[in-house]
């Protein structure tokens, strides 16, 4: 069966046919007229796809255009840039200063080095304020006047314009060690008229020290034990064609370092080494010691080089500079020397008196110490070597040492790690009098060897050693005496003293440095009550009164060694009836201070009170003191 023709459309045609269809049914009135009944204009009177493809293309228009406006833009700005960049315009800029510094790469130390200096402007403008700068390295000296040290080179050139080339001399000598490279900074600064900013071209110069009219070489343990003497030895040779003057060897020590001793005299810290042929060598030794801690490495620095004038040795030219490192390692068996108990390093005795020591050991290493030895060895003109005795010991006479080993203490065989050991000994210091023609000084030179087994699981052979000093601080004779008829000043009264009747007499002071010259002496008292002070004084030195104290002072000044100073006043007294049968004191006890320059140490020493006895008076009987 066949559909009928209108069925060849869909229902859904139909709709759509109706829908956007322009025929207007004439039984159907339209939906929306105006007043006049005019229809309207039909909302979709175009295609609304249509309609919304024109909008599309209206958006797409403008869009090209901004996109060709601001690729315009970038291509002027690009092209300004660029012409800018290249083309320079009136800017300034750095990378168009050019600087060159020509001179040697090598020289020997001290010649002169002459350099060029040359600085293009290549910019479009002018530069104003234009100044070079040359910081030379320490130690650069002019080269027409090594004395004249030369630390910068600095000219201002002024203005220089665009394309404009400016070359510049310098000549400096230069001091360094042989292989050294020395660094020169250059530096080109400049302004740009109306402006405050201120523009830095920076360069460097390099030069080589080939060789040096002095060289030194340092001879230096790489460790020691603190306090055990090492030596130091210097060698400086002359590398220059002609005579060197007044070479000088100078060193900065660090804190810690004790001089011992040179092979040359040493003024502060300096060796004046005199005159050096071509091709000549100089030897100086120092030995000294190192006190510090474990671990620490102090540095010794030394120049050589030559000195202003021989009274003058202040270094004028340094030609070479050396530094030495000394590493402070703990000794393998530790000791500790007491002398009377004290175990500071200067201990101060008294002459004529008995010494007592004791020496205590340590082995510190991690290994035991075989035929471990430990000896002391005594040492200047204070003792009395034939009064030395041990009981832990054996005393050595030949060489005045005592010995600890094991023969004596057999624990020493085999020092185990950690384990520790004491030694003593006894001696006399010789009288003061006997002190005169020598420093009184004692040292013990303290030595220790041993056998271990080394990192290599050998037995090797260990030594070490160390000083100790001992100072016997000086002794003073004081004698105090009171004289009537002989004395240096005149006195008068009765004698023997009568009750109520004033007697004068002279007190004099006698000091007698036995030992080491002092420095500072002085003498007191204080009078009784009874007992005036006249103000009649003789001899050395100058006496004062206190009244208020009753003290009496004598300031003696300096006693040189061995010699005696005397002084004396005068004191009146008038006896009491209390006082009938006696022979009262007409001054205290008499008290002397002084220093002992050697040992450091201050001194003092008592004299007895003085009686109105003048038992130096000749002729004087017992009775001449006694009050009537």
């Amino acid at each position: 069966m066949s559909l009928p023709a209108e069925d060849d459309l869909g229902s859904l045609e139909r709709a759509r046919e109706r829908l956007y269809g322009r025929a207007i049914d004439p039984h159907v009135r339209p939906l929306l007229t105006n007043a006049d009944g005019e229809d309207l204009p039909h909302k979709w009177e175009e295609d609304p796809f249509q309609q919304a493809i024109r909008k599309g293309k209206r958006h797409v228009r403008l869009a090209s255009v901004f996109l060709a406006a601001a690729t315009l833009f970038f291509l002027v700005s690009l092209s300004v840039t660029v012409y800018v960049f290249y083309m320079g315009g009136n800017s300034v800029s750095v990378n168009k200063i050019v600087l060159n510094v020509q001179g040697p790469t090598t020289v020997a130390a001290g010649n002169p080095v002459p350099l060029l200096l040359t600085i293009t402007n290549e910019n479009p403008a002018a530069i104003q304020n234009a100044t070079i700068e040359i910081d030379f390295p320490n130690g650069t000296r002019e080269a027409t006047d090594t004395l004249q040290a030369y630390p910068r080179y600095t000219e201002n050139l002024g203005t220089l314009a665009s394309g404009a080339t400016v070359t510049r001399s310098v000549s400096a000598a230069m001091f360094g060690g042989a292989g050294q490279t020395l660094i020169a900074p250059v530096s080109f600064s400049y302004s740009i008229p109306g402006s405050n900013a201120v523009f830095v071209k920076k360069s460097s110069y390099a030069l080589t020290i080939s060789t040096t009219p002095l060289s030194l070489s340092v001879g230096a343990p790489v460790e020691t034990v603190s306090g055990l003497p090492f030596t130091l030895t210097f060698t400086v040779s002359s590398n220059a064609t002609v005579p060197l003057n007044g070479v000088i060897l100078t060193g900065a020590f660090p804190f810690g370092f004790t001089v011992a001793s040179s092979s040359l005299p040493m003024n502060n810290s300096s060796f004046f080494l005199g005159t050096l042929l071509p091709g000549a060598q100089s030897t100086v030794t120092l030995t000294g010691t190192l006190s510090g801690q474990q671990s620490e490495q102090p540095v010794f620095h030394f120049t050589v080089g030559t000195a202003k004038t021989a009274q003058d040795q202040t270094i004028a030219v340094a030609y070479m500079t050396q530094d030495v490192a000394i590493a402070i390692t703990a000794p393998f068996i530790s000791t500790t020397l007491a002398v009377n108990g004290d175990t500071s390093p200067n201990v101060v005795v008294t002459s004529g008196t008995s010494q007592s020591v004791t020496l205590s050991y340590t082995n510190t290493l991690s290994t035991d110490v075989t035929n471990a030895t430990v000896s002391v060895a005594i040492s200047g003109a204070a003792v009395d070597y034939n009064s030395v005795q041990t009981t832990s010991g054996f005393y050595q006479s030949a060489d005045h040492t005592v010995v600890f080993s094991q023969d004596t203490d057999p624990a020493l065989a085999t020092l185990a790690s950690g384990a520790s050991g004491l030694g003593s000994f006894t001696f006399l210091t010789l009288p003061a009098s006997a002190l005169t023609s020598a420093p009184p000084q004692i040292t013990f030179t303290i030595s220790v060897s041993g056998t271990r087994v080394g990192q290599a699981n050998v037995p090797e052979q260990i030594n070490s050693s160390m000083t100790q000093t001992a100072t016997v601080e000086t002794s003073v004779m004081l004698s105090a005496s009171s004289l009537h008829t002989s004395g240096p000043l005149s006195d008068g009264g009765p004698v023997p003293p009568r009750t109520g009747q004033t007697t004068t007499y002279t007190i004099v002071w006698n000091a007698l440095d036995e030992g080491s010259p002092i420095a500072g002496a002085s003498v007191s008292t204080v009078l009784p009550s009874y007992v005036s002070y006249t103000g009649q004084t003789a001899g050395t030195g100058s006496f004062s009164y206190d009244a208020a104290s009753r003290t009496v002072s004598w300031d003696v000044g300096s006693i040189p060694q061995g010699e005696s100073v005397q002084g004396a006043f005068q004191v009146s007294f008038t006896p009491s009836s209390s006082q009938q049968g006696n022979a009262p004191q007409i001054t205290g006890v008499a008290s002397f201070s002084g220093y002992d320059r050697f040992a450091g140490v201050q001194i003092s020493t008592t004299a007895n009170p003085v009686t109105t006895e003048t038992k130096g008076d000749p002729g004087y009987t017992s009775s001449f003191g006694t009050v009537q």
